[in-house]
């Protein structure tokens, strides 16, 4: 069987892989202790947080009959949330025309469950790829050789992505055009549950972008969980801030916004998401070089959303099919 490595264990990687897993030899390396890229949950004590991807929507009938099975064992739920737009004028309802799903009990549930039969390679972090078409060396931070492969797919960020990627993809430069923004999200966690009538905000005119009571979600704990994220651009004007300010900055925001003192929140955790949005994508599915035995995939090819880092996985593992 063709020996296919998979860098990255984000949606997209484990969408492509799982497909695959019966017809290849797949192995799928991460870098982190975890899995499911941006679709993870932070947690201390009593307080849960999806720190990143809030929730997902399927608008797609692919993705629609590959989220039915998961939905029918409740590992993907539909969380009905109460939705405003927000702004320094005031509130307004937002109706949405698509359900909003979340995975259950927490936001990486359904990758746990996609790796389930993986050969999966966790908290190993892959920065060499080296060789040729049909011989792909893998090496990590220290060194280490981690086999030799036929082909080789990039999971991961698109930067992080062309840095990686051997001078011979075809498609390098195209990847480089690629430009993914930054994010900081803001997790707060209060004793008593604060006096908002939202589950979720877009918060309009504002260095935050959204605001999301967490705990209003299928199976999360009862601690009272509130998620405040910046817009994407205020935070690549600020990626590089001491945390500490950027944290007391949001706070300061979020409090005016909501009329009421945030900063006594009994639980408060910045995190920097450094390619949490893509403001110019790739704008087509996958970069598959059949020459050099190279692909690339991840939300960042069409849009950075959930379905189209499982979009991008699904057609690559498509064409990668035919050719096996």
């Amino acid at each position: 069987m063709k020996k296919i490595a998979v860098i990255g264990a984000g949606l997209s990687g484990l969408t492509f892989a799982s497909s695959l897993n019966a017809k290849a030899e797949v192995t799928v390396f991460e870098k982190s202790r975890g899995i499911g890229g941006r679709m993870a949950t932070r947690y201390a004590e009593h307080y849960e947080f999806d720190h990143g991807a809030q929730y997902f929507t399927a608008k797609g009938e692919a993705f629609q009959n590959f989220l039915e099975p998961y939905l029918e064992r409740g590992i993907v739920e539909n969380w009905k949330p109460n939705l405003i737009t927000l702004s320094k004028e005031g509130a307004k309802e937002r109706v949405s025309n698509h359900p909003s799903y979340v995975a259950s009990p927490r936001m990486n549930a359904l990758a746990k469950e996609m790796a389930a039969d993986l050969n999966l390679v966790g908290n190993t972090h892959i920065d060499k790829v080296t060789g040729v078409a049909g011989a792909w060396q893998l090496f990590d931070k220290e060194g280490s050789s981690h086999g030799t492969f036929d082909e080789v797919v990039f999971a991961i960020p698109s930067h992080q992505a062309a840095v990686l990627m051997p001078e011979s993809f075809e498609y390098l430069e195209q990847i480089k055009h690629v430009k993914m923004d930054a994010c900081f999200s803001l997790m707060l966690g209060f004793e008593k549950p604060l006096n908002v009538d939202f589950d979720g905000a877009f918060v309009e005119g504002s260095p935050i972008g959204w605001i999301s009571v967490n705990s209003s979600k299928p199976e999360r704990p009862q601690g009272f969980s509130m998620m405040v994220q910046s817009q994407n651009q205020w935070a690549e004007t600020h990626v590089d801030e001491d945390k500490d300010k950027v944290q007391a900055m949001l706070l300061e925001e979020v409090s005016g916004l909501l009329n009421q003192d945030l900063s006594k929140a009994d639980h408060q955790v910045l995190h920097r998401w450094l390619y949490a949005s893509t403001s110019v994508p790739a704008e087509q599915n996958f970069f598959h070089d059949e020459k050099n035995q190279l692909a690339c995939i991840g939300d960042w090819c069409i849009k950075g959303r959930v379905e189209a880092a499982f979009e991008s996985g699904h057609r690559l593992a498509e064409k990668m099919r035919s050719l096996l």
